[in-house]
């Protein structure tokens, strides 16, 4: 009976090893794969001719502003402006500052937009890459090593979300 008991251990033991040695790993920065990447210089051109194209509006307009608030400052401390005068400014100043504190907003995330829009199409190559590499390589897994824990290929398996 013992000797049953350690040739099953034995056997379980020998095909885990085996089962395990039929794995194979591999990894890959996705970082590096994207700064290399021939259509990535065009992508960056294209996107900082469009944040100039949406900032340089914006750095008129709060030039413009700071002009205004510098100019009201002299005022009030030349103390040219009656009390009325003062407050009513500097509410208009208050405005124009939230309004374009929003704007800011809008347009970085205009630009953020933008730059995924550009990046998309790459980004889907360099995955497609990976699964055929995946694929023809019999990976069982290919890990990012620019991100910690990140998962690019997996073979695949049983889902086992809905086992509980």
């Amino acid at each position: 009976m013992k000797n049953r008991s350690i040739l099953l251990f034995l056997t379980v033991l020998l095909t885990s090893v085996q089962a395990l040695q039929a794995q194979k790993f591999g990894h890959i920065n996705s970082a590096e794969l994207i700064q290399i990447h021939p259509k990535v210089a065009t992508a960056n051109a294209d996107l900082e001719t469009f944040r100039k194209s949406v900032m340089d509006p914006f750095e008129a307009k709060t030039k413009a502003f700071q002009s205004k608030a510098t100019f009201f400052m002299e005022e009030v401390n030349a103390g040219t402006l009656s009390k009325v005068t003062a407050q009513t400014r500097q509410e208009e100043l208050q405005k124009e500052q939230q309004d374009l504190q929003t704007e800011q907003q809008q347009i970085e995330f205009s630009i953020m937009q933008k730059r995924e829009a550009l990046l998309q199409p790459i980004l889907t190559e360099i995955d497609s890459v990976i699964q055929v590499i995946g694929k023809e390589g019999k990976y069982t897994m290919i890990f990012d090593t620019s991100v910690q824990g990140a998962l690019l290929y997996t073979q695949e398996s049983d889902d086992l979300t809905a086992k509980q």
